[in-house]
């Protein structure tokens, strides 16, 4: 006679639901083939004089070499650190980003980069979503991640691709302007949005209207996740709002770590600690074609005491450090002239913990 045993438990391939439980897989981006994004009008909302010049100049045409090499070895030392605190990690696929590709709307000169994928994917539960982003130049930009992508499908996870957009002119007709940057660079014409602007707290997401997403896009997130997460969307005081991930940073529960101008005080975080981000550190002479030095705040939390902080941003790690937090410092400022920091150049593919509800 044969006696069954039950198969044990396996742990999910794809599960994460917070921005601070025990992190145990994560993927690190890659800059290497990167290129500058290609001049779209919607840009003007969102980017420094100085990436406007490079981008209208340069779109298409690879990032300086020396630069992109220095910043590709920083990323390679945060996987190497994340491996040895017993994390997995995995990188996407390399790709040349300098070629042309059109629709049958418009044509961009190239893409963009891999090196940052929290912009366009995001672990809900045990799915993950691709976005569908509103810049021309980033329409491919998953391709990188899609090897990816496939395996952990294939291995039981979820996966969820928004609506290819169309990004024809309509979308771009917003309601920014310019002299008193009140509204938007994108219309309502079909749902987009960027996964940076969506954050996690267990079964409560907030997310942010912005630059590049838009109510129809919130809305799609909304029904495709269904009932189980629970949606709410929150102002932020930001003209030039694009990704979240720099002006509010749950980083344990009850633990909030915002921008001292964009925050908002809302009823959500009534019961929560707030700590206001000091100022950054970075030379105002440092290249930065996408982000403001606020990129300090865009850090990486391995546990809810443990977060990955810019090995220079001395008054942040004094900060965390004084808040009960252990900070592990990483070199990071090349990787910042890129577009993103810790958080943005990462995608927490399984933490520990499943769930629950974090905010009233």
């Amino acid at each position: 006679m044969h006696t069954h045993h039950a198969e044990p438990a396996t742990t999910p391939v794809v599960s994460s639901f917070t921005e601070w439980d025990p992190l145990e897989e994560v993927v690190v981006g890659r800059l290497a083939g990167g290129v500058f994004p290609s001049w779209q009008d919607s840009m003007l909302a969102t980017m420094p004089d100085e990436g406007i010049r490079a981008f209208k100049e340069s779109g298409g045409r690879p990032f300086p070499a020396e630069h992109l090499a220095a910043a590709d070895a920083e990323l390679d030392t945060l996987a190497a650190t994340l491996q040895g605190r017993g994390i997995k990690v995995v990188r996407p696929d390399d790709v040349d980003y300098g070629r042309a590709f059109s629709s049958p709307q418009w044509q961009s000169p190239g893409g963009m980069s891999g090196g940052m994928p929290r912009d366009l994917l995001i672990v809900v539960g045990d799915t993950i979503v691709e976005a569908p982003m509103s810049w021309r130049c980033r329409t491919h930009e998953v391709d990188a991640f899609r090897g990816l992508i496939k395996s952990y499908f294939q291995r039981g996870g979820g996966w969820l691709a928004a609506p290819r957009p169309q990004l024809s002119d309509e979308l771009f007709d917003g309601d920014f302007n310019p002299e008193t940057e009140q509204g938007y660079a994108i219309s309502e014409f079909e749902p987009v949005f960027d996964a940076a602007d969506f954050m996690r707290f267990g079964h409560d997401i907030i997310v942010q209207r912005s630059h590049v997403t838009n109510e129809f896009g919130i809305n799609w997130m909304r029904r495709a996740l269904g009932p189980e997460f629970r949606i709410h969307e929150i102002p932020v005081d930001d003209p030039h709002a694009m990704h979240i991930d720099a002006s509010i940073v749950p980083l344990a529960p009850g633990k909030l770590l915002v921008h001292p101008e964009r925050y908002v005080p809302h009823p959500l975080f009534k019961d929560w600690e707030i700590l206001e981000a000091p100022k950054p550190v970075l030379p105002a002479t440092w290249p930065m074609y996408f982000c403001s030095a606020w990129l300090s705040m865009n850090v990486l939390s391995l546990d809810e005491r443990t977060v990955v902080v810019e090995r220079q941003e001395e008054p942040m790690i004094e900060a965390l450090t004084a808040w009960g937090f252990e900070c592990v410092p990483v070199d990071f400022r090349h990787v910042y002239s890129f577009g993103g920091s810790f958080h943005c150049a990462t995608l927490d593919v399984r933490r520990q913990g499943s769930g629950g509800r974090y905010l009233d």
